[in-house]
């Protein structure tokens, strides 16, 4: 597959503030309408990438493989390829999507551990769309060794990390998933991260946000980081693409502007993307004020609550 040929969004439904949320109040009529709009604005979008929440699978197991099956049908239906996220590492003190924390991987730190129940979740949605042709791929877990601190200081968690998502790596080749397996690296890592995750990933997933003066990135440094993700791939003949990209901003002809150079980036190294964020949504990042607290990358939503085009936001369609 030719993943320089990517055209697409993140997506988080417009009705929760975390995954939980989402899943457990799944909203297939919704859905259906948000998607349906992406592809109205935006008419070369061909995939998504959609985070899944093992916590509501917990829950109700048959409902939500009933809900993931209707969410994959509906993506087709408008042309659009899934990338499912089966985990999420990232946290933030704003507003918390929620996931997976260090009580799940850290060896007797929790309770937790007693039943792995990540791992049964993992096993029975790989299984079940094992051959699924809807799948792009498979995003093991978004943004993994998100520390506080620098990894060297910590390498006892590090290695159980990797520990971990080696194991599901493992785990989705012996169940036979046909569709490539990847990993979201947090773009804090550079390539560091990306030589990290390489060995567990078929094709290397890199988050490069230019995050313009908040805070003040050089485009110089952001180029060259560019330039050696390139080289990393095409030294190991591993397919490259940007599973999420595109810092956020309050004010909309900002946003734009940080859009198009992003995206000229990408494209002028034929790298394929997934962008952040196609709808409005409640979690973090993804709304506007008035619809509750916002962190320091601001607003990455490029539909409105209101099911409106973002002013400006049409910029994705020039590329």
């Amino acid at each position: 597959m030719d993943y320089s040929r990517i055209k697409g969004f993140n997506y988080q439904p417009s009705w929760g503030s975390t995954g939980f949320e989402i899943w457990r109040n799944f909203d297939a009529e919704r859905l259906g309408h948000e998607l349906a709009l992406g592809k109205l604005y935006f008419p070369k979008m061909n995939a998504i990438r959609l985070w899944l929440s093992h916590d509501a699978w917990l829950r109700n197991p048959k409902r939500f493989h009933a809900d993931l099956a209707a969410a994959l049908g509906l993506a087709a239906s408008h042309g659009l390829s899934v990338m499912p996220v089966l985990f999420n590492r990232w946290h933030d003190a704003t507003l918390d999507y929620g996931g997976i924390y260090l009580d799940h991987l850290l060896p007797k730190a929790s309770w937790v551990q007693g039943k792995d129940q990540p791992a049964a979740f993992a096993e029975e949605v790989l299984g079940a769309h094992a051959t699924d042709s809807r799948v792009l791929a498979w995003d093991l877990c978004n943004e993994p060794f998100s520390y506080g601190c620098a990894p060297a200081e910590i390498p006892e968690v590090v290695k159980a990390e990797y520990a971990w998502l080696e194991k599901l790596y493992q785990a989705a080749k012996r169940l036979g998933v046909a569709a490539p397996i990847t990993v979201g690296i947090h773009p804090g890592h550079g390539m560091d991260g990306i030589r990290q995750v390489e060995p567990i990933s078929d094709v290397l997933s890199i988050h490069p946000y230019w995050t313009c003066d908040s805070p003040s990135h050089d485009k110089a440094a952001y180029e060259k980081l560019l330039d050696g993700y390139v080289q990393f791939s095409q030294s190991l003949k591993k397919p490259l693409l940007a599973t999420e990209t595109c810092w956020g901003a309050t004010d909309d002809a900002k946003r734009v502007e940080i859009i198009r150079y992003t995206l000229g980036q990408l494209k002028k190294r034929g790298i394929g993307w997934l962008v952040y964020l196609l709808h409005h949504s409640l979690i973090a990042d993804a709304h506007r004020p008035e619809f509750g607290p916002v962190g320091f990358p601001e607003y990455l939503g490029f539909i409105e609550a209101d099911g409106s085009l973002r002013r400006g936001h049409e910029v994705f369609n020039e590329f």
